[in-house]
């Protein structure tokens, strides 16, 4: 496969969700790891930073528009309430507009120097290079769940997505233009990344703590998260519901075979109670009705949504973006062949 050599933008689309603690040094390590030297060594001829807030109630929007106004190559969309983070990737990617788009979050725990390194993957001939973790800076439990969320993720799924890979990645532009194409709304662009196929590498990395603020996933979002994801991901979950139900109803014509044995071909061996075998019945009966009403009320409630068939995001302004009609000037990216401020 041919080097690619060419002198491609980049695009970093960056969500921010109330994290007003980091942006200070989000943008000092950004300028710092894009500089016009770092730029020229590593053949990229600009860089622009995307940064999609979604809904955040502090200071955060007000921040990454100061800096803005101080000269960095940066664009803000502000989205009209909390849509989700995937939803604010997906607001990010249909803005991106340069030859290679990197995705990473606000909270420095995906490294931007590791964006050269990707880079260089994609001059190998990769499509697509995503962040895989080795080690995560995490409380045990949470370390516990991610690990098991990505190997169920895999193993329901019905294409190849790689373990323990985040949102965290860099793309070719044609692939950008393939996942805004989809027509879901509901987005898991980890999945979706992953669906529309082309090359695809990993770059290991160990992801560090945060730099500042707190982390915006509860247990309840990343139960959601992770809902949405094999919901996203395969149909499996409604196969298996299926085998899962037609086992608990040979379950219990075992249980019954049993009982009926017991009573009329061996009547004089001891029989267990009627009240027990009703029991293990009913418990069984409702195990299988309630995983099974479980697993349909995720996709129900998936199809539910994608057919009322609102946009994914609604964009309430922009700062700093080239405006076709001239109404607000283009902030400029800052390339190897500028000076920095």
């Amino acid at each position: 496969m041919n080097r690619r050599n060419a002198r491609p933008r980049l695009d970093l689309v960056i969500p921010v969700f109330n994290e007003q603690d980091v942006i200070e040094v989000l943008v000092s390590q950004l300028c710092a790891q894009f500089s016009s030297k770092n730029l020229t060594d590593a053949g990229l001829s600009s860089v622009r930073y995307i940064f999609v807030d979604d809904g955040s109630a502090d200071e955060t929007a007000a921040r990454v528009r100061d800096k803005i106004r101080s000269g960095i190559p940066a664009l803000l969309i502000r989205l009209s309430r909390n849509f989700g983070h995937q939803a604010a990737l997906s607001a990010g990617l249909d803005a991106a507009d340069a030859e290679l788009v990197a995705c990473m979050d606000a909270d420095l725990q995906d490294p931007p120097e590791l964006v050269y390194a990707m880079v260089e993957r994609w001059r190998d001939g990769c499509d697509v290079v995503y962040g895989q973790r080795r080690t995560r800076r995490e409380r045990a439990l949470k370390r516990a769940g991610y690990w098991l969320f990505y190997r169920v993720l895999q193993s329901l799924s019905d294409i190849p997505i790689p373990r323990d890979s985040g949102d965290f990645c860099l793309m070719d532009q044609k692939v950008v233009t393939a996942l805004r194409a989809l027509p879901e709304k509901l987005r898991f662009i980890r999945v979706l990344r992953a669906w529309v196929g082309f090359s695809q590498a990993a770059v290991p990395f160990d992801r560090p703590a945060r730099k500042a603020g707190a982390p915006k996933y509860d247990w309840r979002g990343l139960y959601r998260l992770a809902t949405d994801g094999i919901a996203a991901a395969s149909i499996r979950p409604l196969q298996l519901a299926q085998v899962v139900s037609f086992g608990f109803f040979l379950l219990a014509m075992v249980f019954l075979s049993l009982l009926g044995f017991a009573l009329f071909l061996a009547p004089e061996a001891p029989t267990p109670p009627f009240e027990l075998i009703a029991l293990l019945l009913l418990m069984l009966g409702n195990a299988s009705l309630a995983l099974c009403i479980y697993i349909l009320g995720a996709y129900v409630g998936r199809t539910y949504l994608e057919v009322k068939g609102r946009p994914s995001y609604l964009v309430m302004e922009r700062i700093g973006q080239r405006q076709e009609d001239g109404d607000e000037a283009d902030k400029p990216r800052v390339g190897a062949h500028e000076k920095e401020d």
